[in-house]
């Protein structure tokens, strides 16, 4: 009989994904057609204390991540994740994006469709696309919504500055609240469109867990109804979509960085991550630290503050 497997790679730069993994993982577990299911979680953040948003324009970044990717396909995936939206708009840029034939899908792509659907279904509705400034500079999302024939006025795209680092190494910090705060204030200025409803689609990965907060502020600053659309989740439900229900197959989890992730933000998402999968956490308690596991270039002096 042969076995039936499958490789499931999930990229971020950063923590944030692991929501993602971490859904896939619990999802699979109870309904797969597969026998086996390993799943690879690729931390591409490639310095010590700078990231994609350190490097100086889109082709910089491309190549950056062109590297990553490369080492991802050694880990023979049959399906690429990338569980982070700038990296989701850096990928079609990336010399990999034409020379590979292996399945890779960004987290944009969800983004874009929950807020059309939402958009679509209440006419009335405006929303906050909450990203990186990367994210933001490229605009990625409003402008596949406009194609869509979403008008221009009802969505706002909100730069989210240092807020997803700041996530990533204190999740729980006063600091976190107040860039939140912050940020919805901005937004909710900015909106022009009058509506009852206002979406806030999360798009960035690290943002998920903190939805209450978006929620919460966004009501302080005079919206009452407002609807969470987390790419996080759609992500999930697509990559496990096909899955058979009763299925118990035998899931393993690997989880890899070129950085050293300090035990305080182990921790913290330990708390995190722990009601949704238990196994992610373990994982990540016991990641494998390879400082040779890609090659981030362009000068960026690699432990440098």
């Amino acid at each position: 009989m042969t076995l039936r497997e499958t490789t499931i790679l999930v990229t971020d730069s950063g923590l944030g994904g692991l929501s993602v993994l971490a859904g896939i993982a619990e999802t699979l577990s109870r309904s797969s057609d597969y026998d086996r299911v390993n799943l690879v979680y690729f931390n591409a953040w490639p310095h010590q204390y700078k990231g994609y948003n350190h490097y100086p324009d889109r082709d910089s970044r491309a190549m950056v991540f062109h590297n990553a990717l490369s080492a991802m396909a050694k880990f023979r995936p049959d399906h690429i994740y990338i569980a982070c939206n700038t990296l989701s708009v850096i990928y079609p840029f990336t010399r990999f994006a034409a020379e590979t034939d292996i399945p890779v899908t960004g987290i944009v792509e969800h983004g874009v469709d929950l807020v059309f659907r939402s958009l679509q279904d209440d006419p009335q509705a405006s929303a906050v696309i909450f990203g990186t400034p990367t994210t933001a500079q490229e605009n990625t999302h409003k402008t596949a919504l406009v194609k869509k024939g979403i008008d221009p006025d009802r969505i706002v795209v909100q730069g989210c500055l240092n807020l997803a680092g700041k996530i990533e190494r204190t999740p729980f910090g006063d600091e976190v609240a107040e860039m939140i705060d912050e940020n919805t204030r901005e937004a909710a200025a900015r909106i022009t469109h009058k509506g009852d409803k206002l979406y806030a689609a999360l798009c960035c990965t690290h943002f998920g867990y903190k939805k209450e907060a978006f929620s919460n502020t966004l009501s302080l600053h005079g919206h009452t109804e407002v609807g969470i659309l987390n790419p996080n989740d759609e992500m999930v439900t697509r990559a496990c979509g096909s899955s058979t229900p009763g299925g118990s197959p035998e899931v393993t989890i690997r989880i890899f960085s070129r950085v050293t992730w300090e035990e305080s933000r182990i921790d913290a998402y330990d708390r995190l991550l722990t009601p949704l999968s238990p196994r992610t956490v373990a994982a990540l308690h016991a990641y494998t630290l390879d400082k040779t596991l890609f090659t981030p270039t362009l000068g960026l002096s690699v432990d440098s503050k």
